[in-house]
């Protein structure tokens, strides 16, 4: 049992929680004048009500450089290994990029194409599904009715010494792949710290039922190096 909550508290760890919009503003500096007037706090985007999105406007570019600069490591909240770098945004194929994840969810790219991103599709004057949407802030409520935004960012490829590696999207990336196109990214130039896993080929990922243990996620995880993106209300 007690290795059960121990496991159960890990997993936690990993779940965005919400975040007060003073903090994040404490966090990434100035915010976009809508965000401090309508909204009290940042979750991910699944939190927002579907039937509760009041707006979406694009991403200034200044904002999202700010939210990816003060993204911090795990192992130390200290360290920005994005501070000096280059930030872009780039149409990729994702055949090109080398991946650090050892499993696809079934049910993650089911909810992907069947739920959370076709909540948008209809609604707003945004590309249609996941493969050409740029950042963005989705202004709405939560289901309790909580003035709230989220951030939804394409996936995130760093570019460093070790290649083009994707660290953030794999499950989006995977969907673009099999139907043969490519998709938008944030790219990141000139990463110079270590990768919190071994980059591997997508010929190395398996499509599983369950979500493994985080240990087992990764090709030799280095967890310390583990880029804490939800420190600035980034989950996807």
């Amino acid at each position: 049992m007690a290795g059960v909550l121990l496991q159960k508290r890990k997993e936690m760890r990993n779940v965005f929680q919400s975040i007060p919009i003073e903090e994040l503003e404490k966090r990434v500096g100035s915010l976009p004048f809508n965000m401090q007037r309508t909204a009290d706090i940042v979750v991910s985007l699944r939190d927002i009500d579907p039937l509760r999105i009041n707006s979406i406007e694009v991403m200034p570019k200044d904002y999202l450089d700010r939210l990816i600069r003060r993204v911090t490591l795990e192992g130390d909240s200290s360290s920005r290994p994005y501070a000096d770098c280059e930030i872009t945004t780039m149409t990729v194929d994702p055949d090109d990029l080398q991946i650090g994840q050892t499993f696809i969810q079934r049910e993650k790219y089911r909810q992907i194409l069947e739920g959370l991103n076709g909540n948008l599709d209809g609604h707003f004057c945004v590309p249609r599904g996941i493969a050409k949407r740029g950042p963005f802030i989705v202004f709405g409520s939560t289901n309790d009715g909580t003035p709230a935004i989220a951030h939804y960012l394409p996936p995130i490829v760093e570019d460093g010494k070790y290649g083009r590696f994707l660290l953030d999207g794999i499950h989006r990336n995977f969907l673009v792949k099999k139907v043969g196109t490519t998709i938008e990214t944030i790219l990141i130039r000139g990463v110079k710290e270590q990768l919190p896993c071994d980059p591997v080929s997508w010929s190395k990922i398996k499509p599983v039922d369950e979500k493994p243990p985080r240990e087992e996620r990764y090709f030799n995880l280095r967890k310390e190096f583990f880029r804490d993106l939800k420190y600035t209300g980034i989950d996807g």
